[in-house]
């Protein structure tokens, strides 16, 4: 099993180059792609991490304290993928608008199996990182599947899990990107916890064209 992980920022030993992870590759194999957009295989006994482009625990560890009733916010999960091609490595982040502690387990889904990418906290009204990719190869982008877990100290009513998945499209970062004051920069921007209640209208559309009548 590889000691680094999708998103490590890492310096290659004997180049003057540096880049994040964007692929853990076999035997021992790894890619990294630069600020050039190139990825890159390389073996991971000749790159180095570098810590400051790296959060700590420390950093990440947020006191959870109980919010007033009416401050309280009950949704607002997002997925923000910030960067573009021209910077070659875009970044996933989870973006936490409501009040509760998120426990997160992130995977890639492939078929009916899941592989564990990353765990950990999200503090309320917060962000954290969560994946970092290649720009250009979008459309071999997996199925991202979400499990997120809620905490508070407040008294409140149950609120179950969320397990969701995501499937980004090369079309879906063809829209403008949207400012997210949480990171303090523009993203392309997708809601997590939407109300299950609501009608898919895409399921709607093919529902509704593949029971039509053909017409003669």
């Amino acid at each position: 099993m590889s000691k680094y992980k999708l998103g490590d920022f890492v310096r290659l030993v004997e180049e003057d180059a540096e880049g994040h992870i964007t692929a853990i590759l076999n035997d021992g194999m790894i890619a990294v792609t630069g600020e050039d957009g190139f990825e890159i295989p390389v073996p991971e006994t000749k790159v180095t991490l570098v810590y400051g482009k790296m959060d700590t625990e420390e950093d990440r560890r947020t006191e959870v304290v109980e919010v007033p009733e009416t401050e309280f916010k009950n949704e607002g999960i997002y997925l923000a993928i910030t960067g573009d091609q021209k910077q070659g490595v875009v970044e996933f982040f989870i973006v936490n608008e409501s009040s509760y502690q998120l426990m997160l387990g992130m995977n890639i889904k492939k078929a009916d199996q899941i592989k564990g990418e990353f765990s950990g906290q999200v503090a309320p009204h917060n962000a954290e990182r969560v994946y970092t990719a290649n720009a250009s190869s979008v459309g071999n982008w997996p199925v991202f599947n979400f499990q997120f877990l809620f905490f508070s100290k407040n008294l409140l009513d149950i609120k179950k899990p969320l397990v969701c998945n995501k499937k980004i499209r090369p079309v879906d970062l063809s829209t403008s990107k949207k400012e997210v004051s949480l990171l303090g920069m523009k993203a392309w921007v997708f809601r997590l916890d939407e109300d299950e209640a609501k009608i898919d209208t895409e399921k709607l559309q093919e529902h509704f064209f593949s029971h039509r009548p053909n017409k003669k």
